[in-house]
């Protein structure tokens, strides 16, 4: 039960993907980026179908809780670290347009896909379409990550640096993190 474990690495992209997707504000793709340092990108990519799978599961629920209750899931979402009423605003502009693109775009631009989720339930999104969808933009996402990650550790190796790796792993989410808390609270 090391740390080269798939059958761990997949339960936690599993619950990973549905937490994100639910309440958790740090993003799957953390997980499966250093999924790629442990297991390879070949086996990242599996876990990322998982966490997408599961992500569609608590998207879902998210989807329910919005059709249910808007504003109830809505109060809710702000009290998620870094969720303000602006995302908000934004998704529900975003979902009375051509949402199967905005969803698929929010993926890279930091909009969490649970205000989608919910947003899409207010609105009365058909929650099949919703699901596909929600499954193609969320693998397309997992998938880019572990792309470019895999892709870094590449060129880590043509230049013989592979050791750096993890440091790769923790420097990239450092800063992608610190960058988007910075553009979220104006600092």
């Amino acid at each position: 039960m090391g740390i080269g474990n798939a059958r761990l690495w997949f339960a936690g992209a599993v619950l990973w993907g549905f937490a994100e997707a639910t309440a958790f504000f740090v993003v799957p793709d953390v997980l499966l980026t250093a999924a790629v340092l442990v297991l390879g990108a070949a086996m990242a990519l599996r876990f990322a179908a998982a966490a997408a799978i599961a992500a569609v599961a608590g998207g879902l629920v998210m989807w329910a809780w919005g059709g249910h209750d808007g504003e109830g899931a809505r109060a809710f979402l702000v009290t998620i670290p870094l969720i303000g009423d602006d995302l908000l605003i934004r998704v529900r502009e975003e979902i009375a347009g051509v949402w199967p693109v905005e969803l698929t775009l929010g993926a890279i631009t930091g909009a969490p896909y649970k205000i989608y989720a919910i947003e899409a339930g207010a609105a009365g999104i058909n929650p099949f379409l919703f699901a596909v969808v929600s499954f193609l933009a969320r693998l397309a996402r997992f998938a880019l990550a572990i792309g470019l990650f895999a892709l870094g550790m590449h060129a880590l190796r043509f230049v013989g640096a592979a050791r750096f790796g993890l440091w790769l792993h923790v420097f990239v989410w450092a800063a992608i993190y610190g960058i988007y808390i910075a553009l979220r609270t104006g600092n």
